[in-house]
């Protein structure tokens, strides 16, 4: 049986990330339009070491809801986090080791999509939590 809570906390962690990630492909094009290539993709990869290791997270912690998974749900937390904190350094190594970056453009990405964290609950809330629209 699936846990309705979980879909619904997983669906909203998902249009969290679904937001970011149109968030990395605007600053990428806009980089890229006003700037050139290199900043364009730099951008691209700042923002994707943010997203790709919050949309692990938002699997893991969301796998399970409920009084009676309570331990699941700890477990899911903690191994998203791990995870999460884990690949975003390797991405960080990977990129500023073997990719011919624009730092700035690359701090700059990764530095809005953390704002971007931050701000979620401005953007996405109703009554119980979630905003629907």
């Amino acid at each position: 049986m699936v846990d309705k809570l979980a879909v619904k906390s997983q669906r909203a962690g998902l249009k969290l990330v679904r937001f970011q990630f149109l968030l990395v492909l605007l600053l990428a094009l806009i980089s890229t339009v006003v700037l050139s290539a290199k900043p364009g993709y730099s951008a691209l990869a700042g923002g994707m070491t943010f997203v790709l290791p919050n949309f692990i997270f938002v699997l893991m912690a969301f796998a399970h809801a409920g009084a009676s998974k309570s331990k699941l749900v700890v477990r899911g937390f903690f191994a998203g986090e791990a995870i999460k904190l884990f690949l975003t350094v390797i991405l960080f190594m990977v990129f500023l080791k073997y990719g011919a970056l624009s730092l700035t453009a690359f701090y700059i990405s990764f530095s809005l999509l953390v704002i971007s964290q931050w701000l979620a609950p401005f953007f996405f809330y109703n009554n119980d939590g979630i905003k629907h629209g």
